[in-house]
């Protein structure tokens, strides 16, 4: 390819940055964890980490090959880049992986359309989960983890705002949940959807989206443009690629974060532990993780992502200045 003066080009993107006080406050995170779960002796099918990941219709490849020396590449899409929506993953330390939960950007959902077994879809004005939202994910899926039982169970989860909100709180307590906050700004260390498992679920819905952009057989705008992807058929690529998630590398991602390593200490080292094998979905995640688009973006990252600096709050929180609750 060099030969005949082609290279390889790639989408950029703005990584996470760390707060100063990094090394404090994952400690802190880490000795909280621990006491949490010495003193309420949690099984780990009872420890669950829940990530609200962004997606669009338009899921094209960050990287191209284009002549050596262009300063501007075009990347080929449907014009649907814009057209967003949220999925909510959900996973235990034991490896169980609970149902995806998508909100597509809608006023209501098309009574026609049969989604796929092994999802819950909702919609909302923006595309986006607000506190209604998690309260009812809380109750369809969250609600189950405890058993008939209401088994005493721990969440880990992020700063956004809506998790920190009173009701929230109060509906967790009454789940007979544990809430742990992830430290704003510390997710790529602490969060295992975002340490291993959200970019290779993003690598599959790329995949999928490329195979059906390759297949030709779309529908057409008047305009000309190829008509987006169907919600039941986006759906359907959400539950194959999440069930395509191997257990082992949720097993890990959760022991990577020390969440659900044993109490003795004989799996500390696997927070540190780096394979060589490029296989490895630990390898370079800081460098190209896709997750860090949108959640802890400048604001020239915002204009892009065409949301006005007030929503963009809303949704995401602050980057690096909440704490975690509990402390």
């Amino acid at each position: 390819m060099e030969r005949y003066g082609f290279s390889i080009r790639r989408r950029t993107t703005i990584a996470q940055k760390l707060p100063q006080d990094y090394e404090e406050k994952l400690i802190k995170f880490q000795r909280y964890v621990i006491a949490q779960r010495k003193k309420h002796d949690f099984e780990l099918k009872y420890i669950g980490n829940a990530d609200q990941t962004p997606q669009t219709f338009d899921i094209a490849t960050s990287s191209t090959v284009s002549e050596k020396g262009v300063k501007s590449v075009s990347i080929l899409t449907t014009d649907h880049e814009k057209d967003r929506f949220t999925v909510m993953l959900a996973c235990l330390g034991d490896g169980t992986k609970l149902p995806p939960y998508v909100v597509f950007k809608r006023k209501t959902l098309p009574k026609k359309v049969n989604f796929p077994k092994g999802v819950i879809v909702r919609c909302q004005g923006k595309g986006w989960m607000d506190e209604g939202l998690v309260q009812d994910w809380l109750r369809a899926l969250w609600s189950k983890i405890g058993g008939l039982t209401r088994e005493k169970s721990m969440l880990v989860w992020d700063s956004f705002r809506a998790h920190l909100s009173k009701p929230i709180r109060n509906t967790l307590k009454s789940l007979n949940a544990e809430p742990v906050v992830i430290p704003g700004g510390m997710t790529s260390m602490l969060q295992p959807l975002d340490v291993a498992i959200n970019k290779p679920f993003k690598d599959r819905m790329r995949k999928k989206w490329q195979d059906w952009m390759l297949a030709d057989q779309h529908t057409f705008t008047p305009s000309g443009r190829i008509g987006k992807v169907e919600l039941d058929q986006i759906c359907q690529w959400i539950v194959e690629a999440w069930e395509d998630i191997p257990i082992q590398l949720i097993k890990k991602s959760f022991r990577k974060c020390c969440i659900t390593n044993a109490l003795d200490g004989t799996e500390d080292d696997e927070m540190w532990d780096e394979d060589d094998d490029d296989s490895d979905p630990f390898a370079g995640i800081n460098d190209d993780d896709d997750d860090a688009d949108l959640h802890y973006a400048d604001s020239c990252e915002r204009e892009q992502a065409d949301i006005d600096p007030v929503g963009y709050q809303n949704l995401f929180g602050d980057s690096d200045s909440e704490d975690f609750h509990g402390f």
